[in-house]
């Protein structure tokens, strides 16, 4: 879908901003400078309120990324739920380090809260999110994304 049509979904509404940066990112896969500008024009609203914008939240991504992007919760509740646990065994499995751009193929990162509390440890992968992951699981969840 190109971004035109995207745009013209929603309403140019400071409300919208975020709603139409995650419907770019599902398409595209990042929002580049290109796409901020146009974004920005819609929403008659300067280039770096909506470059701030999204490069402020972890989950958009205003670059291309090449590796396969795994995230794990990082918020209280998932955190008192062993996410570290999760995310220690992603790094044993897949010999990396979270927050490491190292690995030519993968990278693992933290995320802030995705609003499932009470369905965590969340993981993403890309964008496919996993819930209730336990330490036993990620292998499963892991080897059918590679």
């Amino acid at each position: 879908m190109s971004l035109q049509k995207i745009l013209l979904r929603f309403e140019p509404k400071p409300e919208n901003l975020l709603r139409v940066l995650k419907a770019v990112q599902k398409e595209n896969k990042y929002i580049g400078k290109k796409e901020c500008e146009q974004v920005a024009e819609y929403f008659s609203a300067p280039l770096a309120r909506v470059y701030s914008f999204a490069s402020f939240f972890s989950g958009i991504r205003t670059k291309k990324e090449d590796k396969k992007i795994i995230r794990v919760c990082s918020g209280g509740p998932c955190l008192s739920e062993d996410s570290s646990k999760v995310a220690h065994q992603i790094e044993m499995l897949l010999h990396i380090e979270a927050g490491n751009d190292a690995h030519p193929k993968y990278k693992l990162e933290y995320m802030s809260c995705l609003g499932l509390c009470d369905r965590g440890p969340v993981v993403m992968v890309d964008e496919n999110i996993f819930e209730k992951v336990k330490p036993e699981n990620v292998d499963d969840i892991i080897q059918s994304y590679l």
